[in-house]
């Protein structure tokens, strides 16, 4: 049986970059904010040049603008650059004319940096859901291939969105969509492949998850966060709810990538989309 690659990304935002937080940190106070996503995006980056990983980064267009060289730096290690958007705004939230210039924005800020077309998109906190469909028809008149934006979660997306790479049949085409390592329960579907879930949940619960996706030839996706890999703290007071999505066991996440990648195979969305799409013919 061959080994199945499985996909590694990263939302590269500043600690700032967080959806709810919009009335105390507005955008318009964002360039007087320190910025700490440098460092943190040189330690993952580090960890995984360590491993002979190439990973996506899902890059925010306002980060791509105040930090070219940075994105020149991923894209020169040989990681595969997406966008984010460019405000770190709900898909929902917006008008499609408003989800429309705010992804135009990205796109031309990132490919005039890397010389390269992108070819795939993450919402902010995965909000490409039933009220907001209309994003992926947008997504294909600009002429992406892939999305990773619809989760198959309760609350944030829809427990019955698939749980592996598909195909989304759209009026205006085909649309690939990745969706993040979910597990299935009587009840509800739980987050395993990134954020409070990848760090919360017993490793030995992911470990076996990703196993068996992998015995069926499905690769999981999962995903980090720049500001993951470090302690700082957003200096504003928040709902308990909140907080421990952000900040409950931290302090793992550093040490929950380096088993993961010790324990499984990881590539980038678009290496998987090129042989998915030679599978399809």
């Amino acid at each position: 049986m061959a080994i199945v690659e499985n996909i590694l990304t990263v939302d590269l935002e500043d600690w700032f970059h967080i959806c709810g937080l919009e009335d105390q940190i507005p955008e318009d106070r964002w360039p007087d904010l320190e910025s700490r996503v440098e460092q943190n995006t040189a330690r993952i980056l580090s960890i995984l040049s360590g491993r002979h990983v190439k990973a996506t980064f899902f890059v925010l267009g306002y980060i791509a603008e105040r930090h070219a060289g940075l994105i020149r730096t991923i894209a020169e290690a040989g990681h595969e650059i997406a966008t984010h958007g460019y405000g770190h705004r709900r898909v929902y939230t917006m008008t499609a004319d408003g989800f429309l210039e705010d992804l135009r924005k990205a796109e031309h800020v990132i490919s005039r940096i890397t010389g390269v077309p992108v070819k795939g998109y993450r919402a902010p906190e995965w909000s490409i859901r039933d009220d907001s469909l209309w994003a992926l028809d947008i997504l294909l008149q600009e002429g992406f291939e892939y999305d990773s934006s619809m989760a198959p979660l309760p609350v944030i997306g829809n427990q019955g969105y698939a749980k592996t790479p598909y195909r989304l049949i759209r009026p205006q085409g085909c649309l690939w969509e990745f969706p993040p390592l979910v597990a299935p329960t009587p009840l509800v579907n739980l987050l395993f492949g990134g954020g409070w879930g990848l760090r919360v949940f017993p490793y030995s619960m992911i470990r076996r998850r990703i196993k068996r996706l992998n015995e069926r030839g499905h690769p999981a996706l999962l995903y980090f966060h720049p500001r993951e890999f470090e302690s700082f703290r957003v200096p504003v007071k928040l709902p308990w709810s909140l907080w421990f999505v952000l900040y409950a066991r931290l302090e793992g996440a550093e040490k929950r990538l380096h088993r993961l990648l010790e324990d499984f195979r990881f590539t980038t969305v678009w290496e998987v989309l090129r042989r998915l799409k030679g599978n399809h013919g």
